[in-house]
């Protein structure tokens, strides 16, 4: 398999699992935190269907068992120790928005590459507005990290603003 097309399906079998860990947000404590979870998904499922459109143009096969494998592997995630058997915690959230943020900061690396790469079958203006779409989902999810982290981590003090 030639490199771009590895590439590729590395990026698609990890969309598949942001897509989980993102619809997973919908459970956050934080209402703002949950709207911009929702939004996300949608904007991750969005991307997604690019991502198979630069494999279909590449005649990268998609790797739908690859796929499959990250969102049960995302799904067993779930199953980690964080105080509480029974219910969402506030270190849910943060970990969670921890772990959306490395994502999408790996996806904006993903981007970076496709652009990098210089591959006439990719549609650069297409691959540039979705690196910046990602810069705009990072910064969204240090924000809403940083209001976890404040209710996760400080008890005494009220929220930044």
């Amino acid at each position: 398999m030639n490199p771009l097309s590895h590439y590729l399906r590395t990026h698609l079998v990890g969309a598949a699992a942001g897509i989980e860990l993102a619809a997973r947000g919908r459970q956050q404590l934080d209402p703002a935190a949950r709207a911009m979870m929702t939004e996300l998904r949608d904007e991750l499922e969005s991307e997604q269907r690019d991502l198979r459109e630069f494999a279909r143009r590449t005649d990268t096969t998609i790797p739908t068992v690859g796929m499959t494998l990250a969102q049960v592997g995302e799904r067993l995630g779930r199953l980690k120790p964080n105080g509480s058997l029974t219910r969402r915690t506030p270190l849910t959230d943060l970990v969670d928005l921890e772990a959306m943020r490395d994502a999408v900061a790996g996806k904006i690396a993903g981007w970076q590459a496709l652009i990098a790469a210089g591959d006439e079958r990719l549609d650069t203006a297409r691959l540039e507005e979705l690196l910046e779409l990602a810069e705009r989902q990072h910064d969204r999810l240090t924000e809403a990290h940083a209001r976890a982290a404040h209710r996760a981590l400080s008890w005494r003090q009220p929220p930044p603003r």
